[in-house]
């Protein structure tokens, strides 16, 4: 994906609004909406991360809620602050993903998908279950508060959101910067090509079952730093907060945007949190809805709606005409 200089001038522009946005925006309802937003973009990327190399994950949530609770054990357990328990909610996850990518990753299509569905049950069943370490239902409660100073101004993580909401700000720019300059680098490239045809990559001599693995652990591990900031933000950690359904809100998220790239991916969870808000009240037809949409997405944009100029410019070329010739969706996005 390539943009021009006008092009990259737009990402800038709404990077420097959100930024400014809790300056004149002091509801905490919205805000708390704009940080579950930043944080489903975090495990939205994940999700594009692997389907680049071929699959579908449901159990971003679970490795979520494994960062979360890695997070909760180690500040209430082991009375570590919450800025060494940070990367260390982020490697358990992406440790766990690896393991489990051993089994999982040879597996293809929609194997792999009900494998991570049942993943996302098991574990979810263990944080339950295992109530010595997770505390069962009842899970974590209150968890400890961040405590940060910077240049001797005390920062409030009690009484405010807004710190939450630069925490979770800032992790989705990072995600996002650097799986948009790995879909422009040659490992972007590999990926890709794993994807769309492994068998004939392996005779190149890359490893192919790596690539997979990096790409799954460095999802895992993303969830894993979100999870991390969900936990001290909500107060509460239990397994009630990384359900499969979650999961699938994020696929569909990302299916919905368009799942060739990581901006649509960005367009489809910001797409799918409107409609959440629009559908909280109506829970009995949210899945009639969601169905209804993945349906009219995979008939009429399967690029999904980063994709949609392209094509509603190349029927419009037809309509008139016009046998110029077509640009490649696939290349444009």
């Amino acid at each position: 994906m390539r943009f021009s200089k006008w092009q990259w001038l737009i990402p800038v522009v709404i990077v420097v609004f959100l930024f400014a946005l809790p300056t004149f925006m002091h509801s905490t309802r919205y805000i708390s909406l704009f940080n579950q937003l930043f944080l489903n973009i975090v495990l939205a990327m994940g999700v594009y991360s692997l389907w680049t190399v071929g699959y579908i994950n449901a159990a971003q949530p679970v490795f979520y809620g494994l960062g979360a609770y890695t997070a909760a054990i180690l500040m209430i357990k082991a009375g570590l602050s919450f800025w060494i328990a940070l990367p260390i909610a982020g490697i358990v996850p992406a440790v766990i993903a690896l393991l489990f990518g051993f089994v999982g990753l040879k597996l293809k299509g929609a194997y792999f998908l009900f494998l991570t569905i049942a993943l996302c049950n098991l574990i979810i069943w263990i944080f339950i279950s295992w109530k010595g370490l997770f505390n069962g239902q009842i899970g974590f409660y209150p968890v400890p508060q961040p405590v940060l100073h910077i240049f001797g101004y005390n920062v409030n993580f009690e009484t405010s959101l807004t710190p939450y909401y630069y925490m979770t700000f800032i992790l989705a720019i990072i995600t996002c910067l650097v799986y948009l300059k790995i879909n422009n680098s040659r490992l972007g490239r590999v990926w890709d090509s794993v994807g769309k045809n492994e068998d004939l990559l392996a005779n190149t001599g890359i490893s192919v079952f790596t690539q997979k693995q990096i790409s799954l652990s460095l999802s895992c591990f993303f969830a894993g730093l979100a999870g991390a900031i969900y936990a001290p933000y909500l107060k509460v950690v239990s397994p009630s907060g990384f359900s499969l359904w979650q999961g699938i809100w994020i696929v569909l998220g990302v299916l919905v945007g368009g799942i060739f790239s990581p901006i649509g991916a960005i367009i489809g969870t910001v797409f799918m949190s409107l409609l959440y808000l629009l559908l909280q009240h109506y829970s009995q037809v949210q899945p009639l809805i969601l169905g209804l949409i993945l349906v009219l997405v995979l008939l009429f944009m399967p690029t999904g709606l980063f994709g949609l100029p392209v094509r509603i410019r190349n029927k419009i070329r037809d309509m008139t005409g016009n046998k110029a010739a077509q640009t490649d969706e696939k290349k444009v996005i």
